[in-house]
């Protein structure tokens, strides 16, 4: 018999050990610096996501930023009344997760809404809801020798395609950031400092990858004249250089950005309106590749030694540009008026509220860009100010091959931002902003495959043949006693799906957590689809929700 020969290619990819959903519910009271006739506006974002593994579980924390725009009472001018932090904590049960795990986490906001807290304007004191849903997939980082081809007398190969990131390599620097502000008022001593990371973005080159952003800091001084508590913000631009061997240009890069340590020292003595801001950044890089190849599943006639790793097999990625520009008319709304623009200076730009829907081979996504222009107004001695206004974007980006299974990931980048004023200097009141958006989508399933590592040549093989060694999968939940034959399992399931009555304290989340054994996979988007329940999936104890026998039904 003439000996086997097989081909081998090493990949590094992340074994996706379960997924699951947090859901979190912020309501609170919020109490405005002075009293206010209406709200404008209300821009939200999850920022400091971060998480902690135990056995079989995954605490999550991070934190609401807010920025409220409201009209102050008796006044026609716009204000901004920002909240840095309002922090959660929450977690999703996954069995089979160690604390030597990665999580990663997608956050959203599904709803936020203030409303008077007496019932009614002028008011200073608002009540709040919030509802959030974090997103978490635990991996686990895999360096597998696979079979791509095997040749041999006596033998069949089976084989199956195989489209998946595959980890290029991986980095992470602190950056320190030091700059001096001026303060509006002479301050007394500082009080406190808060700072987030925003509009992260990435430029790779061969071997490195640089990291952008901005820097967001709110600090907080004590007046020197009232003794009065003071919030002033400032927004840094910040970039960090990563090396990263074998990276590419055309490769995905994965960012994430994190508060090591923040400070402000007054720079004079007191009373002192300059002020020194020290902040610490952690910055870390992912770096991936698309690898599409044939793998070989099972050999007939020849033992071997297999794997199961589940992963996400990729259909397709795309790119699409999306040119968005509007005309910004700067006395809009009329809480200003008579304003005229004598040249603009800058203006930045942040994509917000992004959703998709999957119609016929296509993905539809929407969304708003949030541009923020600054200009130098003709009146009011020249001063600088600043508007800003969301503007909507539809994209389609055609797929082949997508179905209901099918999970879609999006990416949006601000490429180019641009605002010129429409007509003569201090004849208009109106600019266009223009911004050029990058688009990816990523279309994929969750495959498990079963790889083969090793075929057998001269007692080459480990063990036994088809042996699975580590990761092991997820372990099945133990049978209860006198247990039904496994293919009538969905027999039991009473007709138009199992019934849960809501207790104190449920969630969705934790509804759908509780359903994994009967239900594998169900999340809780599932059984709020279910139960025609929509934003804010406001829950009352003793509800009566029905449970799909199957995950993905609803």
């Amino acid at each position: 018999m003439q000996p086997i020969t097989q081909n081998k290619k090493r990949i590094k990819v992340q074994h996706i050990v379960g997924n699951g959903t947090a859901q979190v519910d912020i309501v609170r009271n919020i109490q405005l610096p002075a009293r206010a006739r209406k709200i404008v506006d209300i821009h939200a974002e999850i920022v400091e996501l971060d998480y902690e593994i135990i056995p079989n579980k995954i605490i999550v924390k991070g934190a609401l930023h807010k920025q409220i725009y409201y009209v102050e009472e008796g006044d026609y001018v716009v204000k901004e009344f920002t909240i840095m932090r309002e922090e959660f904590t929450d977690f999703v049960h996954i069995q089979g997760a160690r604390p030597e795990m990665e999580a990663l986490l997608d956050g959203h906001i599904l709803f936020v809404n203030t409303n008077p807290a007496n019932g009614e304007f002028p008011t200073d004191l608002l009540y709040q809801v919030a509802v959030l849903a974090v997103d978490v997939k635990v991996v686990e980082m895999m360096t597998l020798d696979v079979v791509t081809d095997c040749y041999g007398e006596g033998i069949s190969v089976q084989k199956a395609p195989f489209s998946v990131e595959c980890l290029v390599g991986a980095a992470e620097k602190q950056s320190t950031i030091s700059v001096e502000h001026m303060l509006c008022k002479p301050a007394r001593k500082i009080y406190d400092m808060d700072a987030v990371c925003r509009n992260l973005d990435y430029e790779v080159l061969p071997g490195r990858v640089i990291v952008r952003g901005t820097l967001h800091k709110q600090i907080y001084y004590v007046d020197a004249c009232d003794d009065t508590v003071q919030a002033q913000c400032y927004d840094n631009e910040f970039s960090v250089v990563l090396d990263v061997p074998g990276a590419k240009p055309d490769m995905e890069v994965y960012t994430k950005c994190r508060m090591e340590f923040c400070e402000a020292k007054l720079m004079g003595p007191q009373p002192c309106n300059m002020v020194k801001a020290n902040v610490i950044l952690q910055v870390m890089v992912k770096v991936t590749e698309l690898t599409k190849m044939n793998i070989v599943t099972n050999v007939e006639g020849a033992l071997v030694d297999r794997c199961r790793i589940r992963v996400e097999d990729i259909i397709g990625r795309k790119c699409h540009q999306e040119n968005v520009n509007q005309t910004i008319d700067v006395n809009a709304p009329m809480d200003v008026d008579n304003m005229l623009v004598k040249n603009t200076k800058n203006m930045t730009a942040c994509v917000r509220n992004v959703s998709y829907e999957k119609i016929c081979n296509k993905v539809i996504i929407k969304g708003v860009i949030h541009v923020q222009v600054y200009y130098v107004a003709c009146n009011c001695e020249q001063e600088l100010r600043e508007t800003s206004a969301d503007i909507p974007f539809t994209t389609v980006v055609n797929f082949d091959c997508i179905n209901d299974d099918t999970m879609i990931r999006c990416r949006e980048r601000v490429e180019y931002t641009d605002a010129k004023i429409e007509g003569a200097p201090c004849q208009t009141s109106k600019i266009r902003a223009v911004a050029i958006l990058e688009i990816c989508v990523c279309a994929f399933q969750t495959k498990d495959f079963m790889v083969v590592t090793n075929v057998c040549t001269n007692g080459t093989c480990n063990t036994q043949a088809q042996q699975i060694p580590q990761p092991k999968p997820i372990p099945k939940p133990q049978p209860k006693p006198e247990p039904k034959p496994e293919e009538k399992e969905e027999e039991v399931c009473p007709t138009g799906g199992y019934t849960y009555e809501v207790k104190a304290g449920d969630t969705l989340a934790k509804i759908a957590a509780s359903y994994q054994t009967q239900v594998p996979g169900i999340t809780w988007q599932q059984i709020a689809r279910f139960n025609n329940l929509y934003a804010p999936y406001t829950l009352n104890i003793g509800q009566i929700l029905r449970i799909p026998c199957v995950a993905g039904k609803g």
